[in-house]
């Protein structure tokens, strides 16, 4: 059996692997009193070494995300591999994406937070990798280590939502085909000529 569209069955395939691979993509340590550990199918926030109870509920509703990408994943790939029909979906490429904005919008907000409260604070901007933030409460300066790490997941994943590009030019240059091929069957070029 011949697969028409093999980037598009990689794409899909190795989406599969890494939606249904249940590893946090990122974690934020707040000098060991805040960490969260983040995907977009699995999340818990950790405060003091205890972990609070909300990332339970929060997980149980990404992992049903998880879940509903893991069927249309498997159906995409029965799709393209048994009726030859390219469907993709650019669920990685719309995930992976954002993480790498939200250190950024984590500084703006603890900044404006800060400021909203005079908070005598300023967080520094980290993106991947650590920073001190440093915070005076009367004579004294307290420094906290804060530590943004994507994890070798979160990579594989941008990699792989990446490979919704080449996917695409390849699904797109097959249909130009087809329809080139069904115009010549509809409005054939080459007419026989008959004696005038």
């Amino acid at each position: 059996m011949r697969i028409k569209y093999p980037i598009t069955l990689v794409y899909l395939v190795l989406g599969l692997a890494v939606v249904a691979t249940p590893l946090y993509w990122w974690t934020y340590d707040f000098g060991g009193l805040l960490i969260i550990g983040t995907s977009p199918f699995q999340f818990v926030i950790t405060l003091l070494g205890t972990t609070l109870e909300i990332s339970g509920l929060i997980t149980a509703v990404l992992e049903a995300y998880r879940a509903y990408l893991i069927i249309t994943l498997a159906r995409n790939i029965y799709l393209v591999t048994m009726k030859d029909k390219p469907v993709r979906t650019y669920a990685l490429t719309s995930l992976s994406i954002p993480y790498l904005i939200y250190p950024l919008i984590i500084y703006y907000i603890a900044n404006y937070v800060f400021g909203v409260y005079h908070v005598p604070a300023k967080y520094p901007l980290v993106l991947m990798d650590s920073g001190v933030m440093g915070m005076n409460y009367g004579d004294t300066n307290i420094l906290m280590t804060i530590t943004i790490t994507p994890h070798l997941i979160y990579w594989v994943a941008l990699a792989i939502g990446l490979m919704a590009i080449p996917a695409a030019i390849e699904t797109r240059r097959h249909n130009k085909s087809k329809q080139a091929i069904g115009s010549e069957a509809r409005n054939p070029t080459t007419r026989p000529q008959g004696n005038i």
